[in-house]
């Protein structure tokens, strides 16, 4: 009960904050074909839920996905609102448990709020994740990776990492439902380790490779193994014309090029092309732009972990960490997905948060001008809704398009069919 009165208000906040900003996204129709795809899909699935645990979807690999998609379907059938709605939920449960996370390792409750404030408004992912009905695959497993992470961190803390703990045993619970997603285990663990080894002195010198942690080592070396055998399989864009060296310079070059993104959200699109003039100059001046930003970059992770406190030491390495897996997805570089920069951007919004929290306190005998470094948050707030403003107009435009509507009679032809099997197929019965 204490729990609820004290953070109680910051949730109902930070859900009010993610619909003001986000709802108008539950009136858009459907627009992207992976949607289509799944939703019929998920019509052949409703007629008999046992097919689901011996079925490969379209996109949904796994059966928990499977099953939660389909009650959706039952609910809510081919209407996407309240698909989005449902995805905007669980990005405000992820967007407070980024307040409890933050507020856990910062002394400064402000910072957690004001982080947890700009990953709602989609600083540095930019709404693309809440866009799409499809994407409740990702935003499950990063809620479910948030609340890992802080179950583990408190077990650690308050049980000096024991493993015969409800907080343990809760987040290794937890762990285990992130099998029945995409992989990224291991990505989780090193974000556990990098907490261990840069909060060493704050856990009274406890040995980094302790139960806990091995613990969650062996689960994620049998979630690769058995995902090996049966679960998804990602593409992972390495050819023949492209040996590995190659690869391997090209996965470390996405680093930046996806960093750079949340500073300079900008790739050639049909939505730049209806850009005004001042954006398409920023756009042909990327090359610079991207220069410096990727020199600031690496000076201040460099500069951050030999002089920041251990909380930004983490959160520099949770932004290097979480981005890994998503390098070698693309040769040239020159289309990068903003979705992949979910997970990461949470290190972007509490730096983001910390330094302007720091910078307000140092100006706070000048008045009102300590509320000018709010202004550097402000300005990317600004940027993010506008973007998802401006990516979900385009959304809205190839809905209404020729061949947006030719996919939405698509669907609608493909569930009658399959319903018209069914039926055909009950009446073709054996007979008395």
């Amino acid at each position: 009960m204490k729990t609820i009165l004290t953070h109680g208000p910051v949730f109902l906040t930070l859900v009010a904050i993610t619909f003001a900003a986000f709802g108008y996204l539950m009136t858009t129709p459907l627009w992207d074909n992976v949607d289509f795809d799944i939703f019929c899909d998920a019509y052949a699935q409703s007629q008999n839920t046992s097919d689901m645990f011996r079925h490969i979807g379209f996109y949904f690999s796994q059966p928990l996905l499977q099953l939660i998609f389909m009650l959706e379907f039952r609910a809510f059938g081919l209407d996407p609102t309240w698909y989005i709605g449902i995805n905007l939920i669980i990005h405000a449960i992820s967007s407070f448990v980024v307040f409890m996370l933050v507020n856990m390792l910062f002394p400064k409750k402000s910072v957690a709020f004001l982080a947890a404030t700009l990953f709602a408004l989609g600083v540095g992912s930019y709404g693309k994740m809440l866009m799409a009905t499809h994407q409740l695959e990702s935003l499950l497993l990063a809620n479910l990776h948030l609340l890992i992470l802080y179950f583990f961190i408190r077990n650690d803390f308050r049980r000096k990492g024991k493993i015969i703990s409800p907080l343990f045993l809760f987040g290794l619970f937890l762990y285990l439902i992130t099998g029945l997603t995409k992989t990224a285990s291991f990505s989780l663990i090193g974000t556990l380790i990098a907490y261990k080894a840069f909060f060493y002195r704050w856990r009274n010198g406890r040995a980094i490779f302790s139960l806990d942690i091995m613990a969650f080592i062996v689960v994620g070396i049998l979630f690769h193994w058995a995902q090996g055998r049966w679960g998804f399989q990602g593409q992972v864009v390495l050819q023949e014309t492209n040996p590995f060296d190659h690869f391997t310079l090209v996965s470390f070059k996405n680093i930046f090029r996806y960093l750079n993104l949340m500073f300079f959200p900008m790739q050639a699109s049909p939505v730049l092309d209806s850009s005004s003039i001042w954006v398409q100059w920023a756009f042909e001046a990327r090359t610079l732009i991207r220069t410096f930003v990727t020199l600031s970059i690496i000076s201040f992770s460099f500069f951050g972990f030999v002089f920041g406190n251990k909380a930004i030491r983490f959160f520099i390495a949770w932004t290097y960490i979480t981005l890994m897996p998503f390098t070698g997805h693309s040769i040239s570089g020159n289309w990068l997905n903003l979705n992949h920069l979910y997970l990461t951007s949470l290190g972007f919004c509490v730096i983001l948060a910390s330094g302007t929290v720091s910078c307000s306190n140092l100006l706070v005998v000048r008045r009102w001008r300590r509320y000018v470094p709010y202004l550097v948050p402000l300005i990317f707030i600004l940027l993010s809704l506008g973007l998802t403003y401006k990516l979900d107009a385009h959304h809205r435009a190839f809905a209404r398009s020729p061949r947006g509507l030719e996919f939405h009679q698509g669907l609608k032809d493909c569930c009658s069919e399959m319903a018209s099997g069914i039926h055909e197929s009950r009446d073709s019965g054996p007979s008395e």
